[in-house]
């Protein structure tokens, strides 16, 4: 979370580091939408597996994985126990399945996590029982069968010899069974050869609960394939697959989630002859006019997009030209005219009506659009859009003295008012707190700590508005050692200096204590005045904390 940037849109959480000139926005709302949308094509009761594999091709598991749990979507499909865990970490309730097999010494780990296992052979079978008995827990298992990718899956002739070995397991349960297409050439045969695997396994009783075959392509081509699920990917992030974009149309309406945006850092006027970049062996043909842009191949453009790609600038294409460097490109505005330092490229986006879709970036690269994702994913810090939801809680200050204070409920950042920032609320407790305050890193913390977008929060903030004015800031965190400990610590009540004596302080602790589950518990300096305040409201000092500060030795 970025605490020091104080024009910060609120609807925007800043993850990772801060890059100073290249932006990734990836935006949430799309991403719900899509899901929205994907899933009202489906038959009723069919399967949607919310495909978030390899970091959700670039866009964030976590990020993802909570914006569409949010949205209702109740099964995922992963690479890995890696990943399956940290949706788990970031409570994620639902279905997760390993699409990739794991080894046997991952069989104990998979289970602890509730992860569905892809089977591909019959020696992970004995491992998975042998761990869920031992946690008390039923693994689920899905069968991979090999219908014509020939990359992964069991043989068609040996799965019956793994389901009826799995069937004999009291802790594993059959779920699902799948394959995977090749190509759209090919993908109904392929479809066709597993359902008869599905019938034969009916017949002996050992069949899976469901099946579930189409990916992307499959879905959008061949509706007849979607069988009893689906597993869905680069459709989610609206980008279509490179089947349907050489067709230029859309049967569902789709937005793309991931866009990108550098600016122009430096311009500069070349004569005829001049040559530009690294090892150039042609001269320019005629006086240029180039911009640079602080991105090259190490945040994922390829060095083949600069024969026939372009960015936007101020709405108009300016092709690159030259090589394309590690941490730099240079490109054309000669007929930008108007063109100037600090312009904003958009290398996959809009610009007014102007649009550059991944798709066409990637055909450019000759490569596809899933790798091109993965790699501006991997290098580029990610800005995530999401929407501000209403979760205001009005309350009265004590009555005949100010009732149009209101106190209000953040568990998160993006909750906050347009006008007001994490910043402003740091640089509050740093002006208020005197003289009982901590350095600004420390409170930087605590807010950031309070405001993490962790499902179910670990803390909140209330505070106390009147105009677009703050006037009292309460920071709570939730604590995990719950059997040990009070589990809310009451880190910062802080009130305005001008209007202290009003009941605010009390007002911020008491709805503290109706916000909050369990014991709180709350450290004051013994010179702190406020020990009266909190003891006229019940709280006790009936323990010492004692500290070893090192530093002090």
């Amino acid at each position: 979370m970025n605490t020091h940037n104080n024009n910060l849109s609120p609807s925007y959480i800043q993850k990772e580091y801060e890059d100073p000139w290249n932006k990734l926005h990836i935006d949430l709302e799309a991403l719900k939408s899509n899901y929205r949308n994907l899933k009202a094509q489906l038959p009723p009761g069919t399967v949607f597996y919310a495909v978030l594999k390899s970091d959700a091709y670039g866009h964030g598991l976590a990020e993802t994985g909570r914006a569409l749990s949010q949205s209702g979507c109740m099964h995922f499909a992963v690479e890995s126990p890696q990943e399956g865990i940290r949706l788990r970490n970031e409570g994620i309730t639902g279905e997760i399945l390993l699409m990739n097999p794991i080894p046997l010494w991952m069989a104990e780990l998979s289970v602890r996590y509730d992860l569905s296992v892809s089977v591909i052979h019959h020696s992970i079978l004995q491992p998975l029982e042998d761990a869920a008995q031992m946690l008390g827990k039923i693994c689920r298992i899905h069968l991979n069968v090999n219908v014509g990718l020939n990359r992964l899956g069991v043989a068609p002739s040996k799965i019956m010899a793994i389901a009826k070995e799995a069937a004999q397991k009291p802790h594993i349960e059959l779920e699902g069974m799948f394959g995977q297409p090749r190509d759209s050439l090919s993908a109904v045969q392929s479809f066709k050869r597993l359902q008869q695997i599905y019938e034969k396994l009916k017949s002996e009783d050992v069949a899976p609960t469901y099946l579930h075959f189409a990916n992307s392509t499959t879905f959008l081509m061949h509706p007849q394939a979607i069988a009893d699920g689906v597993r869905l990917g680069i459709l989610l992030y609206g980008v279509l697959p490179p089947e349907q974009f050489g067709k230029k149309s859309a049967p569902i309406e789709l937005t793309p989630v991931m866009s990108l945006e550098s600016e122009l850092v430096q311009i500069r006027r070349l004569p005829k002859g001049s040559k530009i970049g690294y090892r150039s062996s042609e001269n320019t043909k005629h006086d240029l006019i180039v911009g640079t842009i602080p991105l090259g191949y190490y945040h994922g453009l390829d060095r083949k997009m600069v024969k026939n790609s372009y960015v936007l600038i101020r709405e108009k294409r300016a092709p690159f030209i030259g090589a394309i460097s590690m941490n730099s490109s240079t490109v054309d505005i000669t007929e930008i005219v108007d063109a100037s330092i600090g312009d904003a490229a958009t290398i996959i986006g809009r610009q007014g009506d102007h649009i550059i879709d991944i798709n066409e970036l990637a055909e450019s690269a000759d490569t596809i659009a899933a790798e091109l994702m993965i790699r501006f994913g991997n290098t580029i810090a990610k800005n995530y859009f999401v929407k501000s939801r209403n979760m205001i809680r009005e309350i009265s200050v004590e009555q005949g003295k100010r009732d149009d204070i209101r106190i209000q409920y953040f568990q998160t950042e993006n909750e906050l008012p347009e006008w007001l920032s994490v910043f402003d609320i740091i640089y509050f407790l740093q002006t208020h707190l005197v003289p009982f305050d901590d350095p600004k890193n420390i409170i930087s913390v605590a807010v950031d700590y309070a405001l993490s977008a962790h499902p179910g929060g670990k803390g909140f903030i209330l505070l106390a508005i009147l105009n677009e004015k703050v006037l009292g800031v309460l920071v709570c965190v939730r604590m995990n050692n719950v059997a040990i400990i009070p589990e809310n610590l009451l880190v910062y009540v802080c009130v305005h200096r001008s209007y202290r004596g009003k009941g605010l302080g009390s007002r911020l602790i008491l709805e503290a204590i109706n916000c909050t589950d369990g014991d709180i518990k709350v450290h004051v300096d013994r010179a702190n005045p406020a020990i009266k305040l909190f003891k006229n409201l019940g709280f006790k000092n009936d323990y010492v904390e004692m500290r070893f500060l090192k530093g002090a030795i």
